[in-house]
């Protein structure tokens, strides 16, 4: 355990989630994270992994992603997803308009408001052209609960 950061780079294309999900959940077993706990993390995974893939680079142009782990103490993950694509910060976007039927929602958003309701210190940079996105796993219960 440590705050040292393990780290694997693969292709940003979506044959390569399966490879993203098992590097992540190295780190999950290692902090001793519960199978319920790696399927929520899979869909947090998912939904960045899948945003880089399709969104970072331009068409026919290939890329990574970097993905990093460290396990800072029991049951807690600190994961970081890295990609040199266009810059675009994922949590800048609008919260979803629940206030609206699903079928008038614009689309989009969704996936962002679940990640914040499942990650703590969820964060974003861009820096030397690269996005980052960093997050703590699962996220802790407030205080009194």
């Amino acid at each position: 355990m440590g705050t040292e950061f393990v780290r694997r780079t693969l292709p940003a294309h979506i044959d390569a989630l399966q490879e993203c999900f098992a590097f992540v959940r190295e780190g999950a077993r290692l902090s001793g994270l519960s199978d319920d706990d790696m399927n929520r993390l899979d869909l947090i995974m998912e939904e960045f992994f899948m945003n880089v893939a399709r969104h970072a680079y331009p068409a026919g142009q290939s890329g990574d992603i970097e993905l990093g782990y460290a396990v800072p103490a029991p049951g807690t993950l600190q994961v970081k997803i890295s990609d040199s694509g266009k810059m675009f910060n994922p949590l800048a976007s609008s919260p979803p308009d629940f206030s609206r039927g699903v079928a008038d929602r614009p689309l989009g958003g969704m996936g962002i408001f679940l990640v914040n309701e499942m990650a703590d210190s969820l964060s974003y940079s861009w820096l030397d052209n690269r996005n980052t996105i960093s997050f703590t796993y699962p996220k802790s219960e407030p205080s009194g609960s």
